[in-house]
């Protein structure tokens, strides 16, 4: 096509102020993407819509026209790519959404028949293990679509279990104990009308109380509930992380650095923090942010070194300025990027920061949100996290055996983590599922839920956490808000079943839970340099960073393959006060802990691969006053005993 007219393009873009540089773009777009001028102007109202909300006084400047040029390059890529692949190669792995539709063996004479009528024949799904069909067949909708979404399904017309199910139920490892921690307690036995435990959120306030501070413009008149409506749109609205500006997540450093400073100056008694980028002839103190940056190459140093180590520091300290750090002479450390620091050296020549000692950073107070009972009411729990299925098929046999031991156990409280759908699972990545995700929740664990939750006594308490990987969520940033009633209405959770944010900091019967639903350790473990550290057991180090550092993903940058963690919602990543027990599930080896009085637990997970998990039963034992060893325990208003808590984190 000829190179669109300045007149054309006037008429198109119905008068709008045209730079010449601006001209020289659409007529360049037009030319190469064949396009007339009227198409361009479609194009360019869908940038408006999308990127602008169709703001009609945003100009076409050749930088808003660039934009526009990769979108249009995007959208013929895409046509191109389907072109070689042609209508019918991407059959064998869609998915299909048709409600109504029942699946048959191709092998059978009425499947051949209902193939021949409605086209619904399609190749048996296989695994690696076998080549019969997987047991995951859809079974009529349910007519009563008033009360839920979604209908169970029939069980499976294959009464053959696959090989790796075999396995699985004939395996010797059910009910190994891994680790343990304080075994020669006695179990704890509850009386069978027990009080229920009293779960108190201790992040839910901090955060919407930050955010009716940011929105308390927007919202100055209005009424309470008005506003805390607002207030909870614009927080869900916030879990966006694509809409995320680079100022927020700045911002956010600042303060956390700023934040540390304060801590740092007041428990060392520091009259004033030093510049570390400027030169220092005598020993001073700085606090500041570790970087991963090779300054030679400009590069992201992978993995991270003692040779790439960079100090980055507050706008108010140190103008947010970078110094490279010498940590050849420094005796111990263990570091990571995104790590808020309390160093301690001298700055020679003003170009880099030698490191004498890495001071410790102060703790958080215990139970520092309410008081504690002088005496806590002792109480068990059971904690499990996804999957809860085997990797070839969507049966869930281990979130089966899961469910029996924890009502032979009989906790008080039950936190079961997901993903319970996960986006990583083989038969969904490579697309051999026919059912929506929400429809396997319903079919397939919500019955499980629901013989948990009658199998319990009525004072126990369940609750679920989402998880990034997890299909069932509609958010897959972290952090993440809890799964909605309606939500759970929809997969068929039963009532008494509730749900808790991801991460969630929860008082139990006043000791403190934090969890955190995203495997931290595994993106920690690969990013960690150190040198005899104080911790020497690397797994708790690891989880014992979390409690040091204040929050419960401290790690910058995330790893590609992570969800976006959300800058914006910082107040849900920080930790209030500091946490009793901190249950940080992981692909790595499962563990539980004790250091500095926190119980740090990493249950495993309940399924990996074709085999069973693990998951970890807990007891809070009561407390005998008299008993008390107080150079231990110290207050018992502030402590917690965790030489009464005992853990088994057990083979499923």
């Amino acid at each position: 096509m000829s190179a669109a007219s300045t007149t054309d393009l006037l008429l198109a873009f119905g008068g709008a102020k045209l730079e010449p540089d601006a001209v020289a773009e659409c007529q360049s777009i037009c030319q190469t993407f064949d396009l007339s001028t009227s198409e361009l102007f479609i194009r360019w109202q869908t940038f408006l819509i999308n990127q602008h909300g169709g703001d009609a006084n945003i100009q076409p400047t050749r930088e808003r026209l660039l934009q526009v040029r990769g979108l249009v390059q995007q959208e013929q890529e895409r046509k191109l790519s389907s072109q070689r692949r042609g209508p019918h190669a991407s059959q064998a792995v869609k998915l299909s959404r048709n409600k109504e539709r029942t699946h048959y063996d191709k092998t059978s004479v009425e499947g051949l028949l209902q193939g021949m009528v409605s086209g619904s024949q399609r190749e048996p799904l296989t695994t690696p293990q076998s080549t019969k069909r997987v047991g995951l067949l859809k079974a009529h909708a349910s007519t009563n679509r008033n009360r839920v979404m979604f209908s169970p399904t029939t069980p499976s017309v294959f009464a053959e279990p696959s090989p790796s199910a075999i396995r699985f139920s004939t395996r010797t490892t059910m009910g190994r104990t891994e680790d343990s921690l304080h075994s020669e307690l006695p179990p704890l036995v509850l009386a069978s009308d027990r009080p229920p435990v009293a779960v108190r959120d201790l992040i839910g306030k901090l955060a919407e109380s930050e955010a009716m501070s940011s929105d308390e413009s927007e919202t100055d008149d209005k009424t309470d509930g008005e506003k805390s409506a607002s207030v909870a749109r614009s927080t869900t609205k916030r879990m966006r992380y694509m809409f995320e500006k680079v100022g927020t997540r700045t911002e956010v450093v600042n303060r956390r650095i700023e934040r540390m400073a304060i801590e740092t100056k007041t428990e060392y008694k520091i009259e004033a923090l030093a510049n570390p980028t400027y030169a220092h002839q005598v020993d001073v103190t700085a606090v500041g942010r570790i970087l991963n940056i090779n300054l030679e190459e400009g590069q992201t140093a992978t993995p991270i070194t003692s040779d790439s180590l960079v100090l980055e520091t507050s706008r108010r300290l140190g103008n947010g300025r970078r110094i490279p750090l010498d940590v050849r002479t420094t005796p111990s450390f263990s570091l990571f990027p995104g790590q808020i620091v309390a160093v301690e050296g001298k700055n020679l020549k003003g170009t880099e920061f030698l490191v004498s000692q890495f001071r410790s950073l102060p703790r958080l107070p215990h139970a520092s949100i309410g008081e504690r009972p002088d005496k806590m009411a002792p109480f068990n729990a059971a904690v499990a996290a996804g999957p809860y299925t085997l990797s070839d098929n969507f049966e869930y046999e281990p979130l089966s055996v899961l469910v029996d031991h924890i009502l032979a156990a009989s906790p008080s409280v039950v936190f079961l983590l997901g993903p319970f759908v996960g986006e990583s699972h083989p038969m969904i990545r490579d697309g051999l599922v026919d059912m929506l995700p929400e429809e396997i929740f319903y079919s397939k664990i919500s019955p499980h839920l629901s013989r948990l939750r009658k199998g319990l006594p009525p004072v126990s308490s369940i609750y679920l956490l989402p998880s990034a990987d997890d299909l069932c969520c509609p958010y897959a940033s972290f952090p993440q808000p809890q799964f909605s009633r309606e939500m759970l209405q929809q997969l068929g959770v039963p009532e008494g079943i509730e749900s808790l944010d991801n991460p969630a900091q929860v008082s139990v019967n006043g000791v403190v839970f934090g969890v955190s639903n995203i495997d931290v350790l595994f993106h920690l473990v690969k990013e960690e340099v150190s040198r005899l550290p104080a911790l020497s057991d690397r797994l708790p180090r690891l989880a014992w960073h979390l409690i040091e550092q204040r929050h419960f993903y401290p790690l910058a940058p995330p790893p590609a393959e992570c969800a976006g963690v959300l800058a914006s919602q910082d107040s849900r990543l920080r930790m209030q006060t500091m946490p009793d027990i901190l249950i940080t599930p992981s692909q790595l080896k499962p563990f539980v802990r004790v250091h500095d009085n926190v119980v740090m637990l990493n249950p495993g997970l309940a399924s990996k691969g074709l085999a069973g998990g693990t998951f970890a039963k807990l007891s809070v034992h009561p407390q005998a006053s008299a008993e008390l060893d107080s150079s231990v325990l110290g207050d018992p208003q502030k402590a917690f005993p965790a030489s009464l808590t005992s853990v088994d984190i057990v083979r499923v």
